[in-house]
């Protein structure tokens, strides 16, 4: 029934521990099991292909500061014939001016909002999501990923970078052009160092890398597989802490998403493409988040650590007990959640 769960009073939930950062979440599918029972409320706006009032459209680079990196089949900088387009976000999380230095404030620590926001715009055409691209257009997209991440990788001031893309409202979307974001930080995420020291304990303990370990039981027992291809593998998280959390893993040990080789770079599109338009025929286009983990450089025991991507569909809302504990509920098994996906197919257009 769209808009309420399905209930099952008889599933016996199960609390599960992320084998990399130890943290536990809820499994109780009983909530809400189907995917239909996440649907959407209403009909989606149809979108033009060029909006004039979007400053992502062709046309519009005026309203945007400056790019300052474009795949281009034609024309001058800041001008019209672009494919991909990067630049500064103009209401930047961060940014390059201010001071580096940290400083107290009584009991406090605070320092300048020093780093950098930049937006990925993935394409001219105002109303495709990622997936529904071609190839060869997602790759562009995957190659400015590549050339902004080394941009700010060996900054010696910024700890961190991260790519990341919202789409849709429950997402934290403010535009509905088809746009990634980068933000370079001074400081390092709580996520990743947790993510850092449960790679470095247990490479200690077993000496060898916690997501290759998780890799290779996942292909074993195939449960949680959603599909696998050359160079990747694509599974729902076992201690997944949103319904249908998919994580996209390379099966070559690596620390670092600047390490792809060009055919990992190409395998990714198609992966990215095929992963992204199951979830959209499954959940009927749902919003969803998906960040790009990726060690940092001057990070020790990072050798543990191993680049991946991981994906939010956001169908359900955080409540009480979750931002009050950090534990959080996950209505759907991830057993169930990879099932559906693998028999998924792209929406109709």
């Amino acid at each position: 029934m769209p808009g309420r769960a399905r209930r099952e009073a008889d599933f016996q939930p199960e609390l599960r521990k992320n084998l990399v950062t130890r943290e536990w979440v809820i499994i109780a599918k009983g909530r809400g099991k189907r995917p239909s029972d996440f649907a959407p409320a209403g009909e989606r706006e149809a979108l033009p292909e060029h909006d004039d009032a979007c400053p992502f459209c062709t046309g519009n680079e005026s309203k945007t500061p400056p790019e300052v990196y474009a795949v281009r089949d034609g024309g001058r900088p800041n001008s019209p014939g672009w494919t991909v387009r990067v630049v500064p976000n103009k209401f930047a999380a961060l940014r390059a001016t201010g001071s580096e230095h940290l400083r107290t404030i009584g009991l406090h620590s605070a320092r300048d909002g020093f780093g950098a926001h930049e937006v990925i715009i993935e394409t001219p055409d105002h109303n495709k999501d990622l997936w529904e691209m071609d190839l060869a257009q997602i790759e562009g997209v995957i190659q400015a990923y590549w050339q902004r991440y080394l941009a700010y990788e060996s900054r010696e001031a910024l700890q961190y970078v991260l790519l990341f893309r919202n789409q849709g409202l429950q997402a934290g979307t403010s535009l509905a052009h088809p746009h990634s974001q980068l933000i370079a930080a001074p400081v390092m995420p709580h996520q990743l160092q947790v993510e850092l020291q449960g790679g470095a304990a247990y490479w200690e303990y077993l000496g060898r890398c916690v997501y290759c370990a998780l890799m290779e039981d996942e292909m074993k027992s195939g449960e949680r597989v959603v599909l696998e291809t050359e160079h990747f593998l694509v599974v729902t998280a076992f201690a997944g802490r949103y319904p249908f959390e998919t994580w996209i893993l390379p099966k070559r040990h690596a620390i670092r998403f600047a390490a792809m080789t060009e055919a990992e770079a190409t395998d990714l599109a198609r992966v990215l493409k095929d992963v992204l338009s199951k979830l959209a025929g499954c959940l009927q286009r749902p919003s969803y988040n998906f960040a790009i983990h990726s060690a940092p450089t001057a990070e020790h025991n990072v050798r543990a650590y191993h680049w991946h991507l991981e994906i939010f569909p956001r169908i359900t809302t955080l409540g009480g007990f979750e931002l009050g504990s950090d534990i959080y509920i996950n209505v759907v098994a991830p057993e169930d959640a990879a099932a559906y996906l693998r028999e998924a197919e792209a929406p109709a257009a």
